[in-house]
C-alpha cells in the first residue's frame, strides 16, 4: 500500500515515479499517473509563461531601440538643419577653429620645451661638425707665420657665428609667425645657409624622415603637413625603430584615426615619446595639418630614434 493522503502536495515528479513503481493497486497507480499529468501540465503552463514574458522583455528592447534611433536621427537633423543656417565660414570659425586654438593653448607649454632641446641638441651637432671642419682646414692649411691678421681671424669667427645664430633665430621666429597667420614675413634677402639656421634643421630633419621611410608603401614625404595628414608617415617612422610591434603591411591610408592611434601608442609605449599630438586634433586638421606641431613631435621622435642613441653610444665609448 501506498500512502497517497499528501500526494495533492508532492511536487516532485522523482518521487511520483517512485511511489508508482510501489504501488501495486490499480487506483493507486491511477491517482499516482493523475498527479504526474498535472505536474507536467503545470510545467508547461509555467514555461509557455516564462517564454510569453521573455518575447515581451525583447520587443520592449526593440521598442527601446527602434526609438532610441528615431531620436538620435532626430537629433542629427536638427543639427544638421542648424549647420544649414550658418555660412562655411562660421562653421569653421565655430568649430574647428576653436578646436584648434584649445589644442594650441594645451600643447603650447610642452611643444616649446621640446623645441627648446631639439634646438639646443641641433646646434650641439652644427658646432661639432664645426670644428670638426675648422681643424681638418688647419690641419690641411698649416700656417707659415703668426702675422697679425690670422691672429685674428678666429676673433672675426666668433663674431660671425653670434651672428648668424642671432640671424637664424630671427628667421625661426618670422617662419613661425607666418605659419600661425599672425605676421608677415618681412626678410627680403635670403639669410646664408648655415649649419645650425632653421631651414637647414627642418630640411636635415625632412631628409632623415625620407631616409628611415625610404622603400614603405603609400609613404611620400614632402613636408611637414600633408605628408603626415593620414598617419602613414608617422607609422612608419616608429615601425623602422621597433619593426617587431606591428605589421606595417596591414595599414589603411583611408584608415586615419587607427593609423594615428597606433602610432601614437606605439611610440609613447615602447618608444618613450612624449604624445605631444592628439588624434581628434588632427583628424579635425584634415589634410592640412598644422606644420609646427608635426614638425615638433617630429623632432621628438627624432631625439629618441637618433641623439639619445648616439649619445648613449658616444658615452659607452668613452667608458
Amino acid at each position: 500500500m501506498v500512502d497517497l493522503s499528501s500526494i495533492e502536495q508532492i511536487e516532485d515528479e522523482s518521487a511520483l515515479n517512485k511511489m508508482l513503481n510501489e504501488a501495486t493497486e490499480f487506483d493507486e497507480r491511477r491517482a499516482i499517473r493523475k498527479r504526474l499529468l498535472e505536474l507536467k501540465e503545470l510545467k508547461s503552463k509555467q514555461r509557455a509563461k516564462e517564454m510569453e514574458e521573455r518575447e515581451k522583455r525583447m520587443q520592449n528592447e526593440i521598442e527601446e531601440r527602434k526609438q532610441r534611433k528615431e531620436d538620435e536621427k532626430k537629433q542629427e537633423m536638427q543639427r544638421l538643419e542648424e549647420l544649414g543656417k550658418t555660412s562655411t565660414a562660421d562653421r569653421i570659425e565655430n568649430e574647428a577653429g576653436k578646436k584648434r586654438q584649445d589644442f594650441i593653448k594645451e600643447k603650447y607649454q610642452a611643444a616649446e620645451e621640446e623645441k627648446k632641446k631639439n634646438m639646443e641638441n641641433f646646434e650641439k651637432m652644427a658646432k661639432e661638425n664645426k670644428n670638426e671642419e675648422s681643424e681638418k682646414n688647419s690641419k690641411t692649411n698649416a700656417p707659415t707665420s703668426l702675422s697679425s691678421s690670422k691672429i685674428q681671424k678666429p676673433t672675426m669667427n666668433s663674431a660671425q657665428s653670434k651672428n648668424s645664430s642671432a640671424s637664424a633665430f630671427a628667421l625661426f621666429q618670422n617662419k613661425d609667425k607666418e605659419a600661425g597667420g599672425t605676421g608677415k614675413g618681412t626678410m627680403t634677402q635670403t639669410a646664408p645657409a648655415s649649419p645650425n639656421s632653421p631651414q637647414t634643421i627642418k630640411d636635415n630633419l625632412l631628409k632623415w624622415c625620407q631616409q628611415r621611410t625610404e622603400g614603405y608603401p603609400n609613404v611620400n614625404i614632402q613636408n611637414f603637413s600633408s605628408s603626415w595628414a593620414d598617419g602613414m608617415a608617422f607609422c612608419a617612422l616608429i615601425h623602422s625603430a621597433v619593426p617587431e610591434t606591428f605589421d606595417f603591411s596591414k595599414l589603411n591610408p583611408k584608415n586615419r584615426k587607427g593609423n594615428f592611434n597606433l602610432a601614437f601608442k606605439v611610440a609613447e609605449d615602447k618608444c618613450d615619446i612624449s604624445p605631444l599630438l592628439e588624434v581628434e586634433d588632427m583628424l579635425m586638421m584634415g589634410n592640412k595639418p598644422d606644420w609646427k606641431c608635426v614638425f615638433t613631435y617630429v623632432q621628438s621622435i627624432y631625439r629618441k630614434l637618433e641623439l639619445e642613441p648616439k649619445a648613449r653610444a658616444a658615452k659607452n665609448n668613452e667608458n
